[in-house]
């Protein structure tokens, strides 16, 4: 207990220490807040006065430069007017430029129609006797053409042609129809010939395959599974599928060529194996299943097949008997032998059908049927067939596990045989072919009837297209005719007018007189174009100068407002400047005063949530000046210092105080109590040692003389057992 309470004493220390610690970190955790603050508060008078100091800067060059500014704004309103007027100068100068133009391009027209009417004047007599020759040669055209039109030619009467063709027409829509009712009945023959021909075709590539031991094949198997047919027709379609090949049922893919096995061989399979479709990977196998049984995919229903797949392994059954001891038995050979099929078959004949286990002998006289037995039972069972006898030899289950032989005849062959050509069905094509042909020779004999009369009516077309185009010429001539009548009355009227023109034009000394008149207003008008254009001239000047004077107070101003704006720019870069830096001072301002309010209200908030006991210190510490001693980044160091030294001290309950005195006074009283019963236990100790003294020597004689006593009865003991089983024979002991 002394231990326990000098270890308790060790966190009452501890304890004291941490209490220390967390006192002295309450109470800088006070200080900090109001040393920031204070800081704080100072920064912030500090950036107020910097701030105030900017912002009468910034008011005077305000007035420094508002005066400028004002005259600048004057400048631009009298730059902006005197622009106004300028362009209104400009504007009316090129008016008066562009009517200048106009009269000149006035005058330039009127004086080429004065140089026309020279011409004209020179070339009068010309015109005159050319005027004579174009009046003679319009007469004399008139003369002829109205000979031509007073004696035209003689024509047929156009009503008569019409009439021919009007009949012409009737026999062309009688001769059309007659040709639209053979085409109608051409196009008959044809499709009742080539539906003969179709059966001809059909029954002819029946005929061959009745032939082809491949299709009987095929045919005999959609009679026994009409599912199993269909999906082998659409498995020849669709290969291209499929990632390797599909093998078709053994009834088709398997063939023995020595038909001598061929009953022994079929009679191998069961009827679901021989429609089995063998898949050599596992996608194919999947594939087939899914298009085939699982869904309408591939046949438009789903199928009733069997399919099977095995990955192929090293691993397979052996035969029950080697080449040797299988001729030696009298057998020919096993079931693999005797048959042909593609390589990728022979794992499923293998592994599921077990050709290659299955012995046959054709001859069963030559067969050891015991030895035959025996093997095959050695072998783990297998089937063999002797004679037309199948044996299935098997272990029993249970007791001995003897051999046993079940047997059956075998079936004929009906699949991997060749079959025979069903006469009916040989005769129905037969018979089919020559009824075709029959009908044939008839509907080529209505063709040719057809044609016959095809050509007859071909030769009425052609003639009545003959008397057609003739009918059109007779027709052509009498409108190109009338049409060129037509043309020289025209040509009659118009070349009239013109005689008519040239008949009543003028004479030469009054065309002469006229074309001087002309002349004459002509050089008047261009008179008074040339006197505008001269006061034109002289308004252009004047309005030339007027704008010249106005761009020049123009460029007076502006050079003014140049100036003006470069001595504008010297105060507006100090000005400028001086305003950026009140904005950044105005912005530490602004801060400063948002984080001294944040300061004070946190040292608020500190002082009102501590102890009073860290109040009454902290009071203390500010009245003696100790507070302010330190900034707060000492203050803020040595709390990191306090909050270490309590992170290493370790945590101890408050209530270990109280454990510790409560046990210090036990321990005290516990103290008096062992000193007691020591004393009490030495003199219980003094009285057994008395007591020994005075008993233990004749103790120890009496044990002595008990030992000697008991060891003398075990001797004799000892001797009397070994004596006594010294009689009992040795088989006896065993026995026992």
């Amino acid at each position: 207990m002394q231990d326990k309470n000098a270890n308790l004493e060790r966190d009452v220390k501890r304890y004291e220490e941490r209490r220390a610690i967390e006192q002295k970190i309450a109470l800088l955790e006070m200080i900090l807040p109001f040393k920031e603050y204070a800081e704080a508060k100072e920064r912030y008078d500090k950036a107020k006065l910097i701030q105030r100091d900017l912002h009468k800067k910034v008011k005077k060059l305000q007035d420094k430069n508002a005066p400028l500014m004002e005259r600048k704004k004057s400048l631009e309103r009298q730059m902006t007017q005197k622009d106004e007027l300028r362009e209104d100068k400009k504007k009316a100068t090129r008016r008066l430029f562009t009517n200048m133009q106009k009269k000149w391009q006035d005058n330039e027209k009127l004086e080429n129609d004065a140089e026309d009417l020279k011409n004209k004047l020179d070339n009068l007599k010309a015109t005159e006797k050319d005027r004579q020759k174009q009046i003679q040669k319009l007469q004399k055209s008139l003369a002829a053409w109205q000979d031509e039109v007073d004696n035209p030619p003689e024509l047929e009467s156009m009503d008569t042609i019409n009439a021919e063709l009007r009949a012409l027409n009737a026999e062309q829509r009688e001769t059309a129809r007659r040709y639209h009712d053979l085409q109608e009945k051409q196009r008959t023959n044809i499709r009742a010939s080539s539906d003969q021909k179709s059966i001809i075709d059909r029954e002819t590539s029946r005929l061959k395959q009745l032939d082809d031991v491949s299709h009987r094949k095929l045919e005999a198997l959609a009679r026994w599974d009409r599912d199993c047919a269909d999906v082998v027709r659409w498995l020849r379609d669709n290969r291209h599928r499929f990632k390797m090949e599909i093998f078709e049922p053994p009834a088709l893919s398997l063939t023995v060529p020595d038909k001598r096995y061929a009953t022994a061989v079929e009679n191998c399979f069961s009827a679901d194996q021989m429609k089995m479709f063998v898949a050599q990977c596992e996608e194919d196998y999947a594939l087939l299943n899914r298009l085939a049984v699982d869904t309408p995919e591939g046949l438009g229903r789903k199928a009733r097949i069997h399919t099977w797949y095995r990955a192929r392994t090293q691993e397979q059954q052996a035969p029950p008997m080697n080449e040797a001891e299988l001729r030696e038995v009298g057998f020919d050979g096993y079931a693999m032998d005797f048959v042909s099929c593609p390589e990728g078959l022979k794992w499923f004949l293998q592994i599921h059908v077990r050709l290659h286990r299955t012995a046959i002998a054709l001859d069963a006289s030559g067969v050891n049927q015991n030895r035959a037995m025996e093997m095959a039972a050695n072998a783990g069972g297998a089937n063999y067939v002797v004679g037309n006898v199948l044996n299935t030899v098997t272990r029993s289950r249970y007791g001995k596990r003897l051999p046993q032989n079940h047997t059956r005849d075998l079936r004929p062959a009906k699949n991997l045989v060749h079959q025979d050509i069903d006469p009916t069905v040989k005769n129905a094509i037969d018979t089919a072919i020559s009824n075709a042909h029959r009908e044939l020779n008839i509907l080529q004999e209505e063709e040719n009837a057809l044609r016959k009369e095809e050509h007859e009516i071909q030769a009425e077309q052609n003639k009545h297209k003959a008397t057609h185009g003739a009918l059109m010429d007779r027709k052509k001539i009498i409108t190109d005719a009338e049409k060129h009548l037509a043309s020289l009355r025209h040509k009659i009227s118009s070349s009239r007018e013109k005689l008519d023109k040239f008949l009543n034009a003028p004479s030469a000394d009054a065309e002469r007189t006229r074309i001087k008149q002309q002349l004459l207003t002509l050089a008047q008008r261009r008179a008074n174009i040339i006197k505008e254009y001269a006061r034109t001239i002289r308004d252009a000047i004047k309005a030339q100068e007027e704008a010249s004077r106005a761009a020049l107070e123009y460029c007076q101003l502006a050079a003014n407002k140049t100036a003006l704006e470069v001595k504008c720019s010297e105060q507006e870069e100090e000005y400028q400047r001086v305003t950026a830096e009140f904005r950044e001072a105005d912005k530490r301002y602004e801060a400063a005063k948002e984080d001294s309010k944040t300061k004070l209200q946190i040292s608020r908030d500190k002082l009102a949530s501590c102890d009073e006991e860290t109040r009454k210190t902290f009071g203390e510490l500010e009245r003696s000046g100790e507070a302010k001693a330190r900034s707060a980044e000492e203050v803020q160091q040595e709390l990191e210092t306090q909050r270490q030294l309590l992170e290493m001290n370790l945590h101890t309950n408050a209530g270990v105080v109280d454990t510790y005195k409560r046990r210090k006074a036990e321990i005290e009283k516990l103290a008096h109590t062992i000193e007691d019963k020591e004393a009490k236990a030495g003199r219980i100790e003094r009285s057994i040692k008395t007591a020994r003294d005075n008993w233990q020597p004749a103790l120890e004689a009496l044990v002595s003389s008990i030992g000697k006593r008991f060891s003398a009865a075990f001797d004799r003991r000892w001797q009397r057992d070994r004596h006594d089983l010294s009689d009992i024979s040795p088989r006896t002991r065993l026995c026992g």
